[in-house]
């Protein structure tokens, strides 16, 4: 709640600690959001978004595990396989990802990044360690440590709240 202070005539609005830490998150999502997709866009010449640079990177990561068909995919990246399939057929127009059956179930079919596609996720990665370098290197461990366990609760927020909004809607 915002207060307001009366000192020498001088009315001051004070913002209570929860004020600051919402306009901080506020501030900081957008901040990081719209840095990441300018310089994403950048490595892409502006032909990708910030969710097909994420959706190559998650194609990634499960196929590092050799996981990466439709399914797993999405689930990691919480979508539907729709909307999976969507950005999945407009990225193997623009080259960046391909369609490969499994070896004996024709019912499977794994999603593999090109070479175009390496080359993004390679400047993504960069972005991403430069990020938290320059996060990781101002701080003790100590510090390291509490702002770990502060963003694992709000993690964990996150993730009860988008179970709740699921099957909230689920039922619908």
């Amino acid at each position: 709640m915002l207060r307001v202070l009366m000192h020498n005539r001088v009315v001051m609005a004070v913002k209570s600690n929860k004020e600051k830490l919402q306009d901080f998150f506020i501030s900081s999502f957008y901040s990081i959001l719209s840095t990441e997709e300018k310089a994403l866009e950048a490595f892409s010449g502006g032909e990708l978004s910030l969710k097909e640079i994420h959706l190559i990177a998650a194609v990634f990561k499960t196929k590092s595990a050799n996981k990466n068909n439709f399914s797993t995919v999405a689930r990691v990246l919480n979508i539907t396989l729709g909307t999976l399939t969507t950005s999945f057929s407009r990225l193997q127009r623009k080259g960046y990802l391909k369609k490969v059956p499994h070896e004996t179930d024709k019912r499977i079919f794994y999603i593999e990044p090109t070479d175009k596609a390496e080359m993004i996720h390679a400047e993504h990665v960069i972005f991403h360690e430069k990020m938290m370098a320059g996060i990781v290197g101002s701080l003790s461990e100590e510090e390291m440590g509490g702002l770990m366990e502060s963003l694992t609760k709000l993690d964990n927020f996150f993730k009860q709240l988008r179970a709740e909004y699921k099957s909230k809607f689920a039922k619908k």
